[in-house]
C-alpha cells in the first residue's frame, strides 16, 4: 500500500512539474515572440494613401512625371560614361531610348569620331562645346538647346578620357517637342525653357506670347515651383533642370480659386 502511495506521489510530482514547464515554456516563447517583434518587425505596405492632395499640384504630377523619368534615365545612363564607347553602348542607347535624334563623339580637337546616323537634318558645329573655358575633368555633363530653322535640339555633352586626361566628348542630341510623346495628356501640358524662349505643347490655341511676357526670372529667382496666372486662367508650375538648362512644366489649374503663390510640394 505504501509503494501504491510513493508511486501515485510521485506521478502527481512529475505531471506538477511537467506543467509548470510547459507554462515556463510559453511564457518564454510569448517573451521572444515580443522581442523578435520589437527589434525586428515584419513590414506592411500601406495602399491606403491618396497621394498628392492638392488637385492642380496632383494634375501637374500626373502628366510631367512620365516625361521627367524619360530625361533622368538618359542622363543617368549618359553619367556612366568614362571612356570612348563601343559598338554595345551605342547599340544599347538606342534600345533603351529609341526617341532620341542622334549620338556623335568628337576628340580634344572637336573632330568627329562617330556619329549616328551619319546624317543628320540639324546641322550642328561641336567646337564651342570642346573649347569650353571650364574644366571637362571637374564637369559630369552639360547641356543646351539649339534653335535653328530645322526647329529646337536639345544636347547633352559628357566627357571621356584615356589616362585621367580629357579626350572628348559624347554629345546625344533629341528635340524636346519629343517629350510630349511621354506624357499622359500632352493637350494639358507644356514645356519651356524660359530663357531660351521655347515653349512646347499639345495645348490648343496656346497663348505662347502671353507666356513668354511673364517675369520668369523672377520667379524662379525665388521659387522652383508655384502658380501664376495669364489672364484669367491660372497655371501650377514646376521648374526642373536638365544638367545646367533649367525648364519648366506648366499646367492649366484645376480651379480658378487659389493661392496664385502656393508652392508645388511633390517631392
Amino acid at each position: 500500500m505504501r509503494f501504491k502511495n510513493s508511486v501515485r506521489f510521485i506521478a502527481l510530482f512529475a505531471f506538477f512539474i511537467f506543467l509548470m514547464f510547459a507554462s515556463g515554456c510559453e511564457y518564454g516563447s510569448k517573451v521572444w515572440h515580443d522581442t523578435q517583434e520589437a527589434v525586428n518587425p515584419n513590414p506592411t505596405i500601406d495602399l491606403s494613401t491618396g497621394g498628392i492632395e492638392n488637385a492642380d499640384d496632383n494634375k501637374l504630377a500626373i502628366l510631367f512625371t512620365p516625361v521627367d523619368e524619360k530625361i533622368l534615365s538618359l542622363t543617368s545612363f549618359l553619367s556612366n560614361i568614362d571612356s570612348h564607347p563601343d559598338e554595345d553602348w551605342f547599340r544599347l542607347l538606342f534600345m533603351r531610348f529609341p526617341w532620341i535624334s542622334g549620338v556623335f563623339t568628337v576628340d580634344d580637337e572637336a573632330s568627329v569620331l562617330v556619329r549616328l546616323p551619319e546624317q543628320g537634318m540639324k546641322p550642328f558645329k561641336p567646337g564651342p562645346l570642346v573649347e569650353y573655358e571650364g574644366d571637362w575633368s571637374e564637369i559630369k555633363m552639360k547641356s543646351f538647346i539649339n534653335y535653328s530653322e530645322f526647329g529646337p535640339e536639345m544636347y547633352l555633352c559628357t566627357p571621356f578620357f584615356k589616362d585621367a586626361d580629357f579626350k572628348g566628348l559624347v554629345v546625344v542630341h533629341f528635340d524636346p517637342r519629343i517629350l510630349l510623346n511621354f506624357c499622359p495628356d500632352p493637350k494639358k501640358l507644356v514645356i519651356m525653357q524660359p530663357d531660351g524662349g521655347g515653349v512646347w505643347t499639345g495645348v490648343e490655341n496656346f497663348n505662347k506670347e502671353a507666356f513668354l511676357k511673364i517675369d520668369w526670372d523672377a520667379l524662379l529667382d525665388e521659387n522652383v515651383s508655384g502658380v501664376t496666372r495669364v489672364g484669367e486662367s491660372r497655371f501650377v508650375w514646376l521648374s526642373r533642370y536638365i544638367s545646367d538648362t533649367q525648364i519648366v512644366y506648366v499646367t492649366k489649374a484645376v480651379s480658378d480659386d487659389g493661392d496664385d503663390d502656393a508652392d508645388f510640394w511633390f517631392f
